[in-house]
């Protein structure tokens, strides 16, 4: 949806889904959206020079609901998991996440997630812009395994830059640190149910907050917002691929 005016002129369709973050990210100066997985995202909150260093020097939150997640349970859930991606999973412990590639029957790339393994037979494929749900779906129909493959009710947030852990520590607590790269944590936030992973698009230190109950999502980007000021805390939006 290209460069927008001013708010007044927003226009949006009820076929394209708003983040549960949206309402937050108008108040706080997103200026222009386009559409990424069915969903609207931010792209623009003013001077993107700007917030280059806000990422590098401070702290950025990003909403990234649109990087829906596709959950896959069930007593086959590894097996089916492992059939999308070449990437060996064996040595996937609970509570690891690994950066996989999700190809199709000729080896071409339909997306590239972050994988998140919850539980045993609990996954989870947060996904950049494509319809891998319906894709793993449709993989399923002729493997037959015993999976359930859904759309959960998760939202991402994502704090990043060399503050952010000060800034995770406002909220956590010191024991937030502990958490290493590329591993998660389900944690709550005033009883907001998240789970917190120490990922991220940028390279500066990061994480990844995913919301499990969308209704509190005003709610918990305000809580990030206020409890990151202190440390210079910017909203800012990535350029998603």
């Amino acid at each position: 949806m290209g460069n927008m005016a001013p708010l007044d002129d927003f226009g949006f369709g009820t076929q394209i889904r708003k983040s549960p973050y949206f309402d937050a990210t108008v108040r706080w100066g997103a200026r222009a959206f386009s559409v990424y997985n069915h969903m609207y995202i931010p792209r623009d909150f003013g001077d993107p020079e700007q917030n280059f260093w806000n990422l590098v020097n401070d702290a950025i939150l990003c909403d990234v609901a649109v990087e829906r997640q596709v959950e896959i349970t069930g007593p086959d859930a590894a097996k089916f998991t492992q059939m999308l991606t070449p990437r060996d999973l064996s040595n996937l412990s609970i509570g690891q996440c690994k950066y996989i590639l999700i190809t199709n029957a000729d080896g071409g790339i339909l997306n590239d997630p972050i994988l998140l393994r919850s539980g045993e037979n609990h996954f989870w494929i947060s996904l950049a812009d494509s319809d891998v749900l319906l894709w793993a779906q449709g993989v399923n129909v002729h493997l037959g395994m015993d999976v359930a493959i859904r759309e959960p009710d998760v939202s991402p947030l994502q704090l990043q830059g060399p503050k952010s852990g000060e800034v995770m520590k406002a909220l956590f607590g010191e024991s937030i640190i502990d958490l290493r790269y590329y591993w998660m944590r389900e944690l709550d936030l005033d009883g907001i149910p998240l789970v917190v992973s120490r990922t991220g698009w940028s390279s500066e230190l990061g994480y990844e907050l995913y919301l499990q109950d969308g209704s509190r999502g005003d709610e918990l980007w305000e809580k990030i917002m206020a409890a990151g000021v202190p440390f210079g805390l910017v909203k800012v939006q990535k350029i998603t691929d």
